[in-house]
């Protein structure tokens, strides 16, 4: 059975003007990684170990990212395991190695940090509007959905796994999918 939260969080608008929206988390038991899956954060808190930003919601899950990502590799086709070393023996991407998780669905995520880290997000790749440099050491995701997220890693890096990634579905660009 899904259970619903919701908190009031405070946000400044362009103008400068402090507003109050309702945030709602739904507590899931199963959830299936999409192309409507935005990112997926570590979640923190004593039951969940995953908040998972999609463009129907926002949900929190019992997986850890990783597991999220295997399974997803999986109904995909393969394992998390296949795709890294298909990108780090064609790209070389030793390290925060970019995944084509579905050729078919045309799904493909980064991670901020290492997958072993547990402030490491994923982002989906083709959800991503821009991105701002907030710090040196922090940076807004702006995505096509409207929403905003911080993500404790400075812009360089994240522009360079957006390179990544896109180096990665430019290998696999013959898949109509990505055009």
């Amino acid at each position: 059975m899904n259970r619903r939260t919701c908190d009031y969080v405070g946000d400044i608008n362009s103008e400068g003007n402090q507003r109050t929206m309702i945030v709602c988390e739904e507590i899931v038991l199963e959830y299936e990684i999409s192309r409507t899956t935005e990112a997926l954060l570590p979640a923190k808190e004593f039951l969940h170990d995953t908040r998972i930003y999609d463009r129907s919601g926002v949900y929190l899950s019992k997986k850890s990212q990783i597991d999220l990502i295997c399974d997803a590799c999986l109904e995909g086709g393969s394992t998390y395991d296949g795709r890294r070393k298909a990108m780090v023996y064609h790209l070389k991407y030793e390290h925060q190695t970019p995944i084509v998780i579905s050729t078919a669905n045309g799904i493909c995520a980064f991670p901020t940090e290492s997958p072993d880290n547990l402030d490491c997000f994923w982002i989906f790749y083709h959800h991503v509007r821009n991105m701002m440099p907030l710090s040196k050491h922090s940076t807004i995701v702006h995505f096509h959905s409207g929403l905003k997220l911080e993500v404790p890693v400075s812009y360089a890096r994240l522009q360079k796994q957006m390179e990544r990634m896109g180096r990665c579905i430019s290998h696999y660009s013959n898949n109509p999918v990505y055009c």
